[in-house]
């Protein structure tokens, strides 16, 4: 059983298809060491205790998810978190192994060198890394700028190149019953 909490922003637990191919289940993730200027979250970046979810908690929900075809993790920096979102993914893929994972992070895959990320990046399908840079921004695929780059850790989402560097953007708006989530890349002109 997993007894630890994961701090997050946000979950998309209706099956999004804004952050990644299929219907995804998305975690936004509290606290961003970057602000980087034009972040589409900026919500995310304080370091401040927001929503305190057990981990364990989140699994099942991923995992008793019948319509999702994989996870999407975003922030905030995920890779802040890293044991944590280990945890959670572990649990899932023991019963789920079909569903993949595509991580949002500012930090480069090379910087991403302490025992919790290797950890989390034996769990992650797709890494997109590098800071947000707004006038880099080319309205180009499933990224924020030019500058970051799209990692397939393992060859599971590989035949959908494309889709993750040339893909039209769209964005999605969910409504719950208490706040509403803004799900996507937005084009560079768009403001949101």
């Amino acid at each position: 059983m997993l007894e630890d909490y994961i701090n997050i922003l946000d979950l998309c637990e209706t099956s999004s298809g804004g952050l990644g191919p299929g219907k995804r289940y998305v975690i936004w993730v509290q606290g961003c060491p970057f602000n980087c200027k034009g972040c589409t979250t900026p919500e995310g970046i304080p370091f401040i205790k927001n929503n305190l979810i057990k981990t364990e908690q989140i699994a099942s929900r991923i995992i008793a998810n019948k319509k999702i075809t994989g996870i999407t993790i975003s922030g905030g920096e995920p890779f802040m978190q890293a044991s944590k979102l280990v945890n959670i993914l572990k649990a899932v893929k023991k019963q789920r192994s079909e569903l993949d994972v595509i991580i949002f992070s500012g930090f480069k895959l090379r910087e991403l060198d302490w025992a919790e990320a290797y950890d989390l990046l034996n769990l992650t399908d797709v890494l997109i890394d590098g800071k947000y840079v707004e006038t880099l921004n080319d309205n180009k695929g499933l990224r924020g700028s030019s500058n970051q780059r799209i990692h397939f850790l393992t060859s599971k989402l590989e035949k959908q190149k494309d889709y993750f560097e040339h893909r039209a953007r769209n964005v999605e708006v969910h409504i719950y019953d208490k706040h509403q989530t803004i799900i996507g890349i937005p084009n560079k002109s768009l403001s949101i």
